[in-house]
Formats: structure tokens, sequence, C-alpha cells
């Protein structure tokens, strides 16, 4: 089911219907507006109100793939030519669709037109780094002047072509394969991970190489998130600016706009920006990504993570509510990755608390919050025991103080104290060691905010000593400054107390 809502909804938002002017009584009308306007979230509820049969009928089947098969047909009619794409998009679009006009041409022997299409053609992938369909043009090329034409000299200069390209192609898919290992390991643990950014450099070594002999779009996209990687596993966010920078300058030097390895790489330099503490610096990066990123895409979602925390560590809090409302409610929310959709459940615990602490406007949603279904939503990054699980624990136990839920924040305390032991005694925790001792002697201290403030000065110095842009973490860890949110706890635990002195 996810399938069809995901392409009719993409189809809708190109203005496209392929069922257009079918039998108002037509199943097939009636499947597309089921799941076009929410009626149908599976294929469960489909199939009992179309047939009231499972989804193994045989009726239910074969409406599915009809439908299916008329979707992937309406596709092609999607406009690659629209104004806010970028000449790299457009070429995209317009040469793979001339690519399929050569094969057609070719598969009815039209063999002279074919011919001619793929001698442009191939000057347009070569323009815009498409080294895939280059190589495969050659490839066409190189057969036809050898075995149709019997032209020596073309043959020889497609069939160089041809190997330039392949050359350049085994070093894409080198630095892609090498990019995908690093990545597999590292996008559900958040923790520093050493090992990767040892691994990282080695596999830099064998990269930087390749990217001096060729320069395309693609290698040197991976190339550069490889490097990068040498310093974001180990969280080194100053080493880890440099590297954004020498992209960036890198592909803002090309002939065109290439939008996703600049989207990929102002990211990143956000996430140095915030970290770093460069919050004008960072409003640059923010404003670059909201001028090119289209909305709904994976880089989209991803930017609105960032400019949702930098909202947090500037304390924007009502414009950070606003950025986690709008996103959530997003069409295409649901589409992503379950690790995605982890990390806006714990910015909206956290966004949940700065209401009930007074610091932002209250959401359409607030009172839905329940903060055991919130734990049971996260179970990836509960695994993420030296990483994102520590916001989790972070989140908890500020929602319990918050809501004076004393009894049970006292059950927490001594399973809190094993997991700073456990888990937070390396160099990269120290903030998040420290700032879970000073909440641990809030429950020890009686919650008297004047002892809680006294017992927890020691650790609070600490963090002092450790600022966040010399913290060797990673960015989703500390989602408000723990300084703040300390700031933020002690005026509830003052005002908890005035309100049981008036009582």
């Amino acid at each position: 089911m996810q399938d069809l809502k995901e392409i009719i909804l993409l189809l809708i938002q190109h203005g496209i219907h392929p069922l257009k002017g079918a039998d108002a009584k037509s199943k097939l009308l009636a499947f597309w507006d089921g799941i076009a306007k929410g009626k149908f979230s599976t294929d469960e509820a489909a199939a009992k109100a179309l047939y009231d049969e499972s989804v193994e009928g045989s009726k239910y089947r074969k409406l599915k793939s009809d439908l299916r098969e008329r979707l992937l047909e309406a596709v092609l009619e999607i406009d690659g030519n629209q104004k806010n794409y970028s000449d790299y998009q457009k070429a995209y679009y317009e040469c793979h669709k001339q690519w399929t006009v050569v094969r057609i041409l070719t598969g009815q022997n039209a063999n002279a037109a074919a011919l001619s299409v793929a001698t442009r053609l191939l000057r347009q992938a070569e323009k815009y780094d498409f080294t895939l369909l280059a190589m495969d043009i050659a490839s066409y090329l190189r057969t036809q002047y050898g075995l149709r034409e019997s032209n020596d000299r073309k043959f020889r200069e497609a069939h160089e072509m041809f190997e330039k390209h392949r050359k350049t192609y085994d070093a894409e898919n080198q630095a892609e394969a090498l990019y995908t290992t690093l990545i597999v390991r590292y996008v559900n643990n958040r923790s520093a991970q050493t090992d990767v950014s040892k691994l990282a450099g080695e596999y830099w070594e064998q990269i930087h190489p390749l990217m001096e002999q060729h320069e395309t779009y693609k290698l040197q996209m991976y190339g550069y998130m490889i490097g990068l990687m040498r310093h974001t596993a180990a969280n080194d966010h100053a080493a880890a600016l440099v590297a954004c920078n020498e992209a960036i300058q890198f592909f803002k030097n090309r002939m065109y706009e290439p939008r996703v390895p600049l989207q990929i790489f102002y990211y990143q330099r956000l996430i140095c920006n915030i970290q770093l503490r460069q919050f004008e610096a960072g409003q640059e990066s923010a404003d670059y990504c909201l001028k090119v990123m289209q909305e709904g895409t994976f880089n989209w979602f991803k930017y609105r993570e960032l400019y949702l925390q930098l909202s947090l560590h500037t304390g924007e809090f009502a414009q950070a509510a606003k950025v986690l409302d709008e996103t959530i409610a997003h069409t295409r929310f649901e589409f992503l990755p379950e690790n995605v959709k982890e990390i806006w459940r714990i910015y909206e615990a956290f966004v949940h608390y700065l209401i009930l602490a007074g610091k932002a406007p209250a959401r359409a949603s607030s009172g839905k919050f329940k903060l055991a279904k919130f734990i049971n939503d996260t179970p990836i990054f509960s695994r993420d025991k030296s990483g994102i699980n520590i916001a989790i624990i972070v989140v908890k136990l500020l929602l319990l103080l918050q809501e004076r839920r004393y009894s049970q924040l006292l059950d927490e305390v001594e399973a809190v104290e094993q997991y700073c032991y456990r888990h937070l005694r390396g160099d990269n925790a120290q903030r998040s060691y420290c700032f879970l001792k000073m909440l641990l002697h809030i429950p020890t201290s009686g919650f008297d905010p004047v002892q809680s403030a006294q017992k927890g000065e020691k650790y609070l110095q600490k963090l002092k000593e450790t600022p966040l842009q010399v913290a060797n973490q990673t960015h989703e860890i500390e989602v408000i400054p723990y300084e703040l949110l300390w700031e933020i706890m002690m005026e509830s635990l003052l005002a908890a107390k005035k309100t049981a002195i008036r009582a």
C-alpha cells in the first residue's frame, strides 16, 4: 500500500490524474480516491471496503495490480522541465528521455535517426557528468560504427570514449561502495566512532587519487563525503567545517549547479556552525538550503531537523514548535525511514517539555503526548547507549520533573546512575554525564531548588569548562544546550515550591 500512496501523492503534486474521466462507479477510481483522500491507509481496509474480502482475495489483488500499472504509466507524464528545477535536474530528465528515444528508434530499425540523436546526446551527458549514460551511449556508438557502418576511425573514437567513461564509472562505483560501507555502520549509532573515523581515513587515501584524475559529480560527491566522515565520525566539528568548505568550493565552481551535493555539504556545515556556536554563519547555511531544497524531499526533512535545532539552540522556542508542527504534518512525513522519524519524536518530546515549562506556545496535539508511548516509539535509538539514547533519557527525566511525578523519578535514580557509570565515562560524553548527574541531584535534594542548585554547581562548572563547541559529541545528543535546560528546570522547581507554600 505504501508504494501506491507514494506514487499517488507524487502524481497529485504534479496535477496528473490517470483515471480522470473514468466511470464514477469504477472500482479503480474508488481505489484511487480512497488512497488519495486517506480513507484507505492499509490493504486490509481497502479490500474490505471495495470487495468485502481479505487482501489475499483474487479480486483485490488484480485491482491493486491494475492500479499500480496505471500509476507507473502516468509517471512518464511528469514534466521534467519545471521552472523550479535547476539546469542539472532538467538535463537529467531530458537526457534519459532522449536515451529512451534512441533505444526505441534502434528497435524499430530507424538507425540513422537514432545515431544522430545519440551523437548529440553524448555531449550533453558528458557536460552534466552523467557517466553511466555517457558510457552506454559510447558503447552504442561503438557497436554502430564497428558492426553496422564499419567506420574504423569513428569506431576507435567511440571505443576510447567508452574506456574513458568506464574508468570513471569504476571509480564512482568504488567511492559509492566505500561510502555506503561507512554509513551503514553509522546511521543508527550516533556515538563517537573512532573505528569509523579511522576506516574513513583509509578509504580517503584510496579515493583521493581517483578524485584528482576524474572530476565528475558522483565521484567527487562520495569522495568528499568519505573525507568528511573522517571528522564527523570523531565529532571533530572544526575539521569537518574545513572539509565542508572545500567541498562547497569545488561544487560551486561547476558549470552547472549541482544542488544535491551543495545541499549535503551546506547541511553538514550548518551542523558544524551549530556545534561551534557560529549562529550567524549557520543562518547563512540555512538560508541557502531553504532556497534550493525541494519541499518534501529527504534532504528537505533533514534540513528541517537542523533548522529546528538551530531554533532551539538560539532560544527561538516558538519558531521551533512551528517547524515541528509543519514537518510532522507534511504529507510525505510517513514515508521517511523509521530512524529519521524517531529523531523527530525525540524533538517533539523536547518541545512538549518546553510547552509544559511555559517556554513555548501550546500545540494542537499537546494533550496527546504520552511519555510511555514516546519511549516505546523510539526503539532504534534506545539501543544507541552512548549516543542518542542520552537525549531520550534526558527528556524523560525532564518531563517527570516538570509533571511532578516525583515517586516515579525516584525509581529512576539508581538505573540512571548505573547508566552514567557504564556508558558515559568517555571524553565524548562528558557534558551529558555532568548534566545527568545534575538532574539526579534534584530528587536526592528533596526537589528543593536551592539545595539542587548547590549540589549541581560542581557539575555546572564542568559544563562551562567544556563548552559545546569543543565537546566531542554527536550534534543530535544535546537537543537544547544543557546550561539552558538547567536554567529552565531551576525556574520550574522554584515555581513549584512557591505554589506548594501558597497551598
